[in-house]
Order: C-alpha cells, then structure tokens, then sequence
C-alpha cells in the first residue's frame, strides 16, 4: 500500500509541477510544444511505478567512458597548447613595446618566452613562464632598471643577457 501512496504523490507533484510550467510559459508560440513535452512528463509519472530503481550506470560502458576521458584530455591539451602558445606571443610583443619605450631599438632585441616543462599539464595548469632578453651592450648600465620594468610589467620572471653575459 505504501508504493501505491507514492505512485500517487509522485503523479500530484508532476502534475503540480506541469500546471506551473504551463503557467509561467511565456509565448504562445511554443505552447503545442510544451503541451507534448508535459503530456510525456506526465505520461511517464502516471507509467513509473514509485519502487523502480534505474541502474544507468550499466548503461554506460567502461570502453565509452575512457573513450570520452582520453578525448577530453586531447582537447583540454590542444586549449592549454593554444592558450600558451598566444600567451607567449603577447608577452613577446610586451616585452618588446616596453623596451621600444625604454629607447632600446626593437632590432637590438631578442626575447625569447620559455616554458617550464617540469610542471606538466595537470589539472589544466599552464606552465610557468620565464622571459629571457638579450640587450645591446649600451643597455648594460640600464640592466637592472630594465628587468625591474619588465617584471613588472609582464609579471613574470626575467632574465637579461648584455652583451653575451647572463645577468
């Protein structure tokens, strides 16, 4: 008797629930549709007795889910690679308008953006970044205040070479 109070209970909520939606529907437009839709929600209350258990996790195949797990893993890796690869370039063309602001010649001027690959690709997580500038000589007495600028401004360690010498 009890699972027949619920297959009751269970046909008053959807009912309830399909006087509502019929009442907040905005348009008339898509009224026929929604009719169909409540009549096959209610369709399948008045049919589900209130015992059924559904497994769906034997629905679901152990190849299918690894299948959708290795395929997620390639396109979150293709977006990181991407996302990396544009990042490197914006910070590239920072880097090189900041010097150009500096008064440094942007010919005079390598910047090289490296990645960390000891971090890996875990949970999403983007590499660390490093920048690595090599300065004209005339730049040598500047250094410090040019890698300071550039830190700063790029939020990202900075390394300056001068005239071949890592600084």
């Amino acid at each position: 008797m009890d699972e027949v109070g619920r297959w009751v209970f269970t046909i008053c909520c959807g009912a309830a629930l399909c006087g509502v939606v019929s009442v907040l529907l905005p348009s008339k437009g898509m009224e026929k549709l929604m009719r169909m839709v409540l009549g096959l929600f209610m369709l399948c209350c008045f049919l589900l007795p209130a015992g059924l258990e559904l497994d769906l996790a034997e629905l679901e195949p152990p190849e299918a889910a690894s299948a959708m797990e290795e395929a997620a893993q390639r396109a979150t890796h293709h977006f990181l690679q991407d996302t990396l690869s544009r990042s490197q370039e914006e910070l590239r063309r920072l880097a090189g308008k900041e010097l150009e602001e500096s008064g440094i010649n942007e010919k005079d001027i390598q910047i090289y953006i490296e990645a960390d690959e000891g971090t890996g690709h875990q949970a999403g997580d983007l590499p660390s970044l490093t920048a690595r500038v090599i300065l004209p000589a005339s730049a040598k007495q500047r250094e410090q205040e040019l890698r300071e600028l550039l830190e700063k401004k790029l939020d990202i360690p900075v390394q300056l070479t001068c005239d071949g010498e890592e600084r």
